[in-house]
């Protein structure tokens, strides 16, 4: 974790490529992933893996750093849970931050109603 802590700060977005066909623990090593802003991949071994096409395409695509989400919606709803790699902002209300993103960072939001009586007019 403190070593996440230093990539962010830095603004380097960690991905690792494991290639293993044995028990690895790469739970210990995703918390570098994932609060970076990277990906993890597995490959069971080398011999049909795609492993320079994936490293090409990851290395090749435009990036983002350091970005800021901001989700505002009407007054029947709040938001709920939310999913993706972000980072809500502890001081302000649904503000987001984005560690690392490209065009297939995917991010949603459950939301539910503000009040019991759901789309109610008054």
């Amino acid at each position: 974790m403190l070593q996440a802590a230093v990539a962010i700060q830095a603004g380097v977005c960690v991905d690792i490529f494991a290639v293993t066909n044995e028990y690895t623990d790469l739970a210990s090593l995703k918390f570098l992933s994932i609060e970076s802003g990277g990906s993890l991949f597995l490959y069971a071994n080398t011999d049909d893996s795609t492993i320079p096409q994936d490293m090409y395409r990851m290395l090749s695509r435009p990036y983002a750093f350091t970005c800021v989400l901001r989700l505002r919606t009407s007054t029947e709803f709040k938001p709920g849970h939310s999913y993706g790699q972000f980072f809500p902002d502890p001081q302000y209300e649904n503000v987001q931050h984005i560690i690392c993103c490209d065009f297939f960072a995917t991010y949603a939001y459950d939301f539910d109603f503000a009040n019991n009586f759901g789309f109610y007019r008054y």
